[in-house]
């Protein structure tokens, strides 16, 4: 009996355990905490510059594995800097916000290495889901209580005025700054949580730890009131209901989660978001929203024109603006269409190198093993989810999706023969590197 307590505890002080959860924490803390040479420093790019030096003492100690994963991030990372290089002299910003890419790719190799052993990887999941039910439980409180009181409260943002009632509609956005953000951060755990909710996952997934995960998360993404994750949840519920075949008891509780999420939005706002950010838009034929995107689109596309090939530099959008039918001038506009995003500041080589990163991101997740709890199905759902919400407002400035693609690169490296960047001469190592190739070649 006194082993097994001293076993438990050794396993609750494992700092392998505190690290998954410094790397969560880190990357959802999107706030800036200071500014230095005009680049806003954010909890997310604190803890990316720690993982750039972590990175670069573990490739020099030999223990980076290369992927196809790394390459294809790298690809993209490279082809931003040099086209950032190629427009220094009519933009010299461009060099400071091009060290985001370098950043992103620094967390994504550091998450790669971290999530490589599968007790590691699962924690990182499950640290993952406990932090996005936390800000999902926040989130809801704040937003309700600012829908009640019609008060500003810290972690929401105005995203609505009721036509006909003077009221305003407050969406959580917590510390990653923007409701659109906020939601896309949590379709992470959120598939993730669905996949654990699953009686042969054993203690961790089964009981009522994933059930409630998935209640918290569902919701935090009501009340984040943001239409393309609504959409990118049903997305994920629609694609693990076809892999995993739940039973009707499992639905049916979902179902129930849903409904009483939507049913208290409604309550706390005075109608239904559904009818007012949905089904009206599409009765009516205009969406102030999608107008506004519109304009942007079309600016954004005259300014690529005038460079086609290499496109302005990273974070040249922020130098154009637009004008509002009622006359309002915007100033330092940003496109949150990541296709059109990357192609106005790389040009068309930049979207290429992202779409490859997008093939190789499914090809890497088709074949995640399920051991480090982090499934080829809830990876292949997250990836579709994120395109899907980035084709309207883009998280390629923060750290989570570079965190996401160190942990597919981590879960498919573990179905496959890798090689090491920087190859250290341990004799047992490489001896088991070709004892497990064989095996799986076998």
């Amino acid at each position: 009996m006194l082993p097994a307590t001293a076993e438990r505890a050794a396993c609750r002080l494992d700092p392998s355990r505190a690290g998954s959860l410094l790397l969560i924490l880190g990357c959802a803390l999107a706030a800036p905490l200071v500014r230095v040479g005009g680049l806003a420093l954010t909890g997310d790019r604190l803890l990316a510059l720690l993982a750039l030096g972590a990175f670069v003492w573990l490739g020099v100690g030999g223990r980076v594995h290369f992927t196809p994963l790394h390459s294809a991030l790298a690809l993209f990372v490279g082809v931003q800097v040099v086209t950032t290089l190629a427009n220094a002299g009519p933009w010299p910003q461009g060099l400071r916000f091009v060290t985001v890419y370098v950043l992103g790719f620094a967390c994504f190799g550091l998450a790669a290495e971290w999530a490589h052993d599968p007790a590691r990887r699962r924690d990182l999941v499950t640290c993952w889901i406990a932090v996005g039910a936390g800000l999902a439980v926040v989130g809801t409180v704040l937003a309700a209580w600012a829908n009640l009181s019609q008060w500003t409260v810290w972690g929401t943002d105005a995203v609505e005025s009721l036509a006909g009632a003077p009221r305003t509609v407050y969406a959580a956005s917590l510390v990653l700054r923007e409701p659109n953000l906020f939601s896309s951060f949590l379709l992470v755990p959120f598939a993730l949580s669905l996949w654990r909710w699953h009686p042969s996952v054993g203690a961790r997934g089964g009981g009522w730890a994933a059930p409630v995960s998935v209640s918290a998360l569902v919701f935090g993404l009501t009340f984040g009131f943001t239409r393309a994750a609504w959409l990118a949840m049903a997305g994920i519920i629609a694609l693990w209901c076809w892999r995993e075949r739940p039973p009707r008891r499992r639905l049916s509780a979902l179902a129930a989660m849903l409904v009483v999420a939507f049913a208290l939005q409604a309550a706390v706002v005075g109608g239904s978001a559904l009818r007012f950010r949905m089904l009206d838009p599409i009765k009516s034929g205009y969406d102030h929203n999608m107008e506004g995107r519109l304009a942007i689109t079309r600016v954004t596309v005259a300014s690529w024109l005038t460079r086609p090939l290499v496109g302005h530099g990273a974070g040249s959008i922020n130098r154009l603006s637009i004008v509002r039918p009622t006359g309002v001038r915007l100033d330092k506009i940003w496109n949150g269409n990541a296709v059109l995003f990357v192609l106005h500041d790389g040009g068309p080589l930049a979207v290429v190198a992202l779409l490859w990163l997008g093939v190789v991101v499914w090809r890497c997740a088709r074949r995640a093993v399920p051991d480090g709890g982090a499934p080829a199905g809830a990876l292949l759902a997250i990836g579709g989810a994120l395109a899907f919400a980035y084709q309207f407002t883009h998280g390629l400035w923060l750290m989570y999706p570079y965190l996401y693609l160190g942990i597919v690169a981590a879960a498919g490296r573990a179905s496959a023969s890798t090689t090491r960047l920087f190859p250290r001469r341990v004799a047992g190592d490489d001896e088991l590197t070709l004892v497990s190739s064989r095996r799986r070649r076998a």
